[in-house]
């Protein structure tokens, strides 16, 4: 993981560089966001496939972790990009619940570990996974369940800020006679959780000021903004699919078609 972090670094600040462009109505943004998705893809898949071959549940779920991480990042570069095809939101989700039961385990294998050597310590480190556990659920939930994935967004992030000020006041635990804290603890563990906390972060704080009016939401003229409210519906569940299809999907063809027509004709 940390000879990783160089290139983990360089591509947060290109998704905060994207961010503000599409902000600030450059195109170029949300492209940028979308190559950003397509490297993180990438990334992961390299790491899975490079991955020293060993026995053991822990080298499996290691593995399914790398996979469904590469897998999600492929597919938020096809939203970013406006690609949809039939089942993508189901593939995701599905994608996001082996994450979570991933997450989920870690965080009670690691609970039970530290339970009997420092409780304070074990209760901080389940806050810190059970934040992220919800940050993926809510994820999953996008789809199907909008107005319960917005609660637990909140209920993630909450927990989270609790996780950071906990941390940030505890100072060092003693550990099998090394002293260590909160945070080098986090870090010694071998997942990308901080990674995916890190993430969620940013988005989550962006959304939040979205909604405030601190900050403009993102902008793309890709396709009329009309495109991009169908889009919105499908996502929030107020669109249910006809025949398998939302709304936004035939708009996408039908706009494509006109566009070539008419370029066809000024030719």
């Amino acid at each position: 993981m940390k000879s990783y972090n160089t290139i983990f670094y360089l591509l947060f600040v290109l998704l905060i560089m994207g961010a503000f462009a599409s902000m600030a109505q450059n195109t170029y943004g949300l492209r940028l966001l979308g190559g950003v998705s397509i490297v993180f893809g990438m990334v992961f898949l390299y790491r899975l496939l490079t991955a020293a071959p060993r026995s053991g549940n822990v080298t499996l779920i290691y593995r399914a972790e790398l996979l469904c991480l590469s897998l999600a990042s492929f597919l938020v570069a096809l939203r970013i990009f406006h690609i949809y095809f039939p089942f993508l939101e189901v593939l995701f989700s599905l994608t996001a619940l082996v994450l979570a039961f991933i997450y989920g385990f870690k965080m009670i294998r690691h609970f039970r570990h530290l339970r009997e050597k420092n409780s304070i310590l074990s209760m901080i480190i389940f806050i810190y996974y059970f934040s992220l556990l919800l940050f993926i659920i809510s994820m999953a939930a996008v789809p199907y369940l909008p107005q319960y994935s917005k609660y637990l967004g909140i209920a993630a992030f909450t927990l989270l800020l609790a996780f950071l000020t906990t941390a940030i006041l505890s100072g060092k635990f003693m550990i099998e006679g090394n002293e260590m804290s909160v945070f080098n603890h986090v870090f010694s563990y071998k997942d990308n959780s901080i990674l995916l906390q890190s993430l969620f972060f940013i988005v989550f704080l962006y959304f939040g000021l979205t909604k405030t009016g601190m900050l403009p939401a993102m902008y793309s003229d890709d396709f009329p903004q009309t495109y991009f409210k169908l889009v919105s519906d499908a996502e929030s569940g107020q669109e249910k699919p006809v025949d398998g299809k939302y709304k936004h999907e035939e708009f996408k063809a039908r706009y494509e078609a006109f566009v070539e027509k008419n370029a066809k004709t000024g030719k």
